[in-house]
């Protein structure tokens, strides 16, 4: 069962050697700590250094700057192994690579040997885009960045920064304005030393409730000339490359929380006995099985067609979003059915399908609510292929 799912993928051997230790890791170090650190809201501080130990931030570096790329099909396979052991650490972990992934394709060269390998050395990054009116609606957002003569100064308030209370660079994406005229979006490597940056209110979540979740601020705060990625205005089309880069990580991420409340589900049914036998000899119980495999089979199936798709440098804009829509509605389907499955027990916190199922709802709304992903889709349809 515990590898139903995967089979027929193929890895090489530098790959199934990253994937053998990162399950081991995730069998001693971060599946028998997953409630607990949910339980009092503790950041994985210990998680984070042993991933890092074993070099997986380098797998999103590339190899000329002291990285280790590896194919996007191991990379969301390691995705999905952290956050079924782990949903909170796995959000921390894939939220690094996006904040990092900005910089990798956008990044002047310069930018590239600065900060790069300091993610291999274990920084954590992150990507901030929402502010209280600018959600789904990103020209909505009000942040500002003026030009000055040395740079820029930013203005203003992001929400719901992953990481933003610990990352130690952040992609921040921000309006551009000289001589009083907006010219559009820009993102700004920002790093957590710079005068007028500072972390706010910290989220109390309903699930994920491990990794952090907080606001951010910007007081004129300085930001030099080459921390700006790209052009004046070219954030709306970094934003997108970000987004398309990052949705199937959260569908990964969903299809390991999938998993983690599909073998919690099977396990219990298997030793649970109501009417003389285990309850998953009983026939409405074996279709509840047989409907959340299926539909965890096809989210990952998904997956990998997305990732066959990056590696081979095809579009897969359309893709991504069925993809991430698929497996986040999967994710909180199979987890409720886990929980329906535990009767009664399942809404108790003694069973991690409880824990589990708070931590499949959010995968339904960042990067991109399910309602999004459909007019993502809708307008790849209709002829325009931009969101």
């Amino acid at each position: 069962m515990k590898t139903f799912f995967n089979k027929g993928i193929i890895l090489n051997k530098e790959e199934q050697m990253i994937l053998k230790t990162v399950r081991e890791l995730c069998r001693k170090q971060i599946a028998p700590k997953a409630a607990e650190i949910d339980e009092q809201e503790i950041f994985p501080w210990e998680n984070m250094e042993k991933i890092n130990e074993i070099g997986l931030n380098s797998l999103f570096i590339p190899q000329e700057y002291g990285g280790d790329l590896i194919s996007k099909t191991a990379w969301l396979l390691i995705l999905k192994e952290i956050s079924k052991a782990c949903a909170s650490t796995g959000i921390i972990f894939a939220t690094t690579s996006h904040g990092c992934h900005p910089i990798v394709q956008f990044g002047t060269e310069e930018q590239k040997k600065k900060f790069l390998p300091r993610f291999i050395d274990g920084a954590l990054g992150g990507i901030s885009i929402t502010e209280a009116d600018a959600g789904s609606d990103a020209n909505a957002m009000t942040t500002v960045a003026e030009k000055t003569d040395d740079g820029y100064v930013l203005n203003g308030t992001k929400i719901f920064v992953s990481t933003g209370d610990v990352a130690d660079i952040l992609t921040v994406f921000a309006k551009v304005k000289h001589n009083n005229e907006i010219l559009g979006l820009s993102p700004f490597i920002i790093t957590k030393d710079m005068a007028g940056f500072a972390s706010g209110k910290k989220e109390k979540k309903m699930g994920l409730r491990a990794s952090s979740t907080a606001e951010i601020t910007f007081n004129n705060c300085h930001v030099p000339d080459d921390h700006m990625l790209g052009n004046p205005g070219d954030g709306f089309k970094i934003l997108l490359h970000a987004l398309n880069y990052s949705r199937p990580n959260i569908a990964a991420q969903a299809a390991g929380i999938a998993e983690a409340a599909f073998d919690e589900a099977v396990a219990y049914a298997n030793q649970r006995v109501q009417f003389g036998k285990p309850i998953i000899k009983h026939q409405g119980v074996q279709f509840m099985i047989a409907q959340m495999a299926t539909r965890i089979q096809a989210a990952w199936r998904m997956i990998l067609h997305v990732a066959d798709l990056m590696d081979k440098g095809e579009d897969f804009s359309a893709e991504a979003s069925m993809a991430k829509f698929f497996a986040s509605e999967t994710a909180e389907s199979v987890a409720s059915d886990a929980v329906q499955i535990h009767g009664g027990y399942g809404y108790c916190r003694e069973y991690p399908v409880e824990r589990i199922y708070r931590d499949s709802k959010i995968t339904q709304i960042y990067e991109g609510t399910s309602q999004i992903q459909k007019i993502v889709i809708g307008r790849y349809f209709t002829g325009k292929k931009k969101w």
